[in-house]
């Protein structure tokens, strides 16, 4: 594609873009992997040297037998309609992101981040509970509370319907938000530590990014 982050705006992309590149990362956009023999990475731009690839290319869902193959979307989403329920189907229904639910708002179907698969899991065990007694099932509606994306080190950026803002505070407004969702004082507070004494010792087991010595 033509931006690093496709479910944010083209600000936001290029922030992250400019973030990797200042940690010695060549980004490549508009670039389409051809294939790979071993050693070299074609490319519709060229080719790259490699025996070690990565490759992170999103997510694509797994199949379930008996699901109508007129359904399934070629990124292995099945449709649903506005309460989850499988087209087509009765007493089976998809939420979160192997569900499909195109909308004026989200013409693509709902990004698959977790914040939509808990609103569309409660939502739907509302109709449930509805179905059983009598009452109108109530269609899902998505309110967007903002996205976010972490680059690395002090470094993010964040999209909020009021604000969007990068870097430090950023960063500080990732972990904070991510820090609350954890389920438990305890694991909040071990969790907090672990990252507070990271933070200050550069004690990491897993390094992406090595920058060469001087």
């Amino acid at each position: 594609t033509d931006k690093l982050l496709g479910t944010m705006t083209t600000t936001s992309s290029e922030k992250a873009k400019k973030y990797l590149e200042n940690m010695g990362v060549l980004v490549q956009t508009d670039t389409r992997v051809e294939s790979y023999d071993g050693r070299s990475v074609i490319t519709t731009t060229g080719n790259i040297l490699s025996l070690n690839v990565i490759w992170t290319a999103g997510m694509k869902g797994i199949s379930v037998d008996g699901i109508p193959k007129g359904v399934i979307t070629p990124a292995g989403r099945i449709e649903v309609d506005k309460i989850n329920r499988v087209t087509g189907m009765d007493d089976v229904y998809a939420v979160g992101d192997i569900a499909y639910m195109a909308t004026d708002q989200f013409p693509k179907g709902h990004p698959q981040v977790a914040p939509v698969a808990i609103a569309q899991a409660r939502n739907l065990a509302r109709n449930l509970i509805n179905t059983r007694q009598g009452r109108q099932l109530q269609p899902f509606r998505y309110k967007d509370k903002g996205i976010m994306a972490t680059v690395g080190r002090n470094l993010a950026v964040v999209e909020l319907p009021f604000i969007k803002f990068g870097g430090f505070p950023a960063w500080v407004t990732w972990m904070f938000v991510h820090l609350m969702s954890i389920l438990g004082i305890k694991n909040k507070f071990f969790i907090f530590v672990n990252w507070l004494t990271n933070y200050f010792s550069y004690n990491l087991s897993l390094r992406l990014i090595i920058k060469p010595g001087k």
